[in-house]
């Protein structure tokens, strides 16, 4: 951890005359993750006003404390309109936090404990024979192996926590997935992976032979488990422009060699062409977002969904990443929201802002992504993967690429598709039908643009890379199809079972049913149901339409029904 200097504390009033509010986590939580996202608000008393800031913005000290008082860190924090955001690395166990503004300091403690599991993600840095790990930036940005490494940490980190945040908001607590580090202090936070994968091949392989490639070599390693899951970044990525200004996403992705953003059964995996506008450390995330330097395209990949700047760049692929971890999480693609392309936004997230501005950053080139028409006019390669490799099979077949929504080309038909949440209240003749309206502005769902649909946050809630029980048979079953991931882990409870009867479509668990849902080819979620955990569930007659390929169900101890459906 890189320890800032202490910070020059400004003078102060001469009288306790300020409230210091956290707002998101409570006193004396415990979490199970390292990297802690603090948010809240200063007020003055009796509205008087502050006598060395009118506007109470200006900076939130934060002193960071080990179990014997000791001075670990000490870091600031911008206010704006009485609000801060703060991240803080923890150790494990207590940890005594000191916020101080303008002479009011307030005390708080927070836990860290990791879950007891056995299922964990492993970050990686991929680095394909005959290359020298070197990611490529721009002149004066250090790119060495272990740059890399300490980025695709703190981005891990970040994740984990962003998860763990939506989830709370959605009403299921803090729950997330743990990283490597988290069960295992001796492994690295991100390990470097040599491949066998010669560099000048892997720049020539499509995205989702790059995929299959390295997931088979990833499995068969000595990394390989089937309690593992890997997001894994490609050192090879490499832009070459040829002269011309790209006009479009596609014409950016025919610039790029070693190229992917693919997510699904064990492995999520990406390009480095943007690593460079990631932070190296904690003190430098809030930087990186509000970095408005524009990305010369004659040099390097501008993946920042049209903003053009260093911190979009850094917002756009870190929510990516989240968005293909949320695949290997069983999630499929949502009209809005993460899964969706509302992943654009992570910067809002981090960063404070004032209420005006959603006018300040149209007018700048870091602008936030919340209308319809640029999300729709913004390229980006996500494509579903629900099955996991099995490494024994000898006779690979090509994978086949799911039809995206987001992949439309101008002259592809729109279809209008209606996303219909149904929540069973009492009993299954019960439903209560919730439309989300697609022209409701997502900041109506979520001030900072970023969230889980109902849906999506009530598969990671109960899955069990999200749970603290580790599974009573560690053996796991793998099959093949297609020479794509399939994954029939057994249940946690052998008397646990949850099934479906294909021909009442009714589906059954002891442990109670906890969502439904009915996906079309592209993995895209039609129609879901989140039954209140009920022992059984039907379809209701009518609710498999034309579009509707798939069904994915989940129990309540985290067993699933990946089914295949016919009109």
């Amino acid at each position: 951890m890189v320890l800032l200097k202490t910070p020059k504390i400004p003078q102060a009033c001469m009288v306790d005359n300020h409230v210091i509010s956290i707002t998101n986590i409570r006193n004396g939580e415990s979490i199970c993750y390292s990297l802690a996202f603090i948010k809240g608000h200063i007020h003055t008393k009796n509205q008087n006003r502050c006598h060395f800031n009118e506007n109470l913005e200006g900076k939130l000290v934060l002193h960071h404390l080990n179990p014997n008082d000791s001075l670990m860190s000490v870091s600031d924090w911008v206010i704006l309109g009485t609000e801060f955001k703060c991240l803080i690395n923890l150790h494990r166990g207590d940890n005594d936090l000191i916020f101080e503004y303008c002479g009011t300091k307030l005390k708080w403690s927070i836990r860290y404990c990791p879950r007891r599991t056995v299922f964990r993600v492993m970050p990686i840095y991929i680095i394909c024979k005959g290359h020298n790990g070197e990611f490529q930036a721009p002149n004066g940005e250090e790119n060495t192996i272990q740059s890399a490494c300490r980025r695709i940490a703190v981005g891990c980190k970040l994740i984990q926590c962003l998860t763990a945040e939506k989830l709370d908001e959605s009403g299921f607590g803090r729950k997330t997935f743990q990283l490597e580090n988290d069960l295992n202090t001796q492994a690295a936070e991100c390990t470097v992976f040599h491949s066998q994968l010669p560099v000048e091949q892997a720049r020539r392989l499509s995205p989702e032979e790059l995929w299959e490639h390295l997931g088979r070599e990833l499995m068969m390693s000595p990394l390989g488990n089937n309690n593992r899951k890997f997001v894994a970044f490609l050192s090879c990525t490499r832009y070459i422009p040829n002269g011309k200004k790209p006009g479009t996403y596609e014409e950016i992705l025919s610039l790029m060699e070693g190229h992917v953003a693919l997510g699904g059964g064990g492995l999520a995996i990406f390009g480095t062409g943007c690593l460079h506008t990631w932070p190296r450390c904690v003190e430098e995330v809030v930087p990186r977002f509000l970095n408005v330097t524009p990305v010369d395209t004659q040099c390097l990949m501008d993946d920042s969904c049209f903003r053009g700047t260093y911190g979009g760049c850094f917002s756009t692929t870190l929510g990516s990443v989240c968005h293909e971890l949320g695949h290997t999480f069983d999630l499929g693609h949502t009209e809005g929201s993460i899964m969706g392309r509302g992943f654009d936004n992570l910067n809002l997230v981090f960063t404070v802002h004032t209420k005006n501005d959603n006018e300040k950053l149209d007018k700048e080139t870091n602008k936030r992504v919340s209308s319809a028409a640029s999300k729709a006019s913004a390229h980006h390669a996500t494509v579903s993967f629900t099955k996991v490799l099995n490494v024994s099979y000898r006779a690979p077949s090509p994978i086949r690429k799911p039809i995206n929504k987001f992949n439309r080309t101008p002259d592809s038909p729109k279809r209008k598709l209606s996303f219909t949440d149904l929540s069973i209240r009492s009993s299954q003749e019960s439903i209560a039908s919730d439309t989300v309206d697609e022209s409701q502005t997502i900041s109506e769902l979520s001030e900072d643009l970023t969230y889980w649909t109902k849906s999506c946050a009530t598969i990671l809630a109960f899955h069990r890379w999200f749970n603290s029980e580790a599974p009573q048979n560690k053996s796991i079953n793998l099959t093949f199809d297609n020479a794509t991931w399939f994954n029939s882990e057994a249940p946690q409870n052998k008397s646990i079972n949850l099934t479906f009867d294909n021909a009442t479509k009714t589906l059954s668990s002891s442990a109670g049913v906890c969502v439904v849902e009915l996906r079309d080819s592209s993995g895209l979620v039609v129609t879901t149901w989140q039954p209140q955990r009920c022992s059984s569930f039907q379809l209701p007659p009518g609710s498999i339409g034309r579009q509707v390929t798939s069904l994915v169900a989940e129990d309540s101890v985290g067993n699933f029904v990946k089914q295949t459906l016919s009109a």
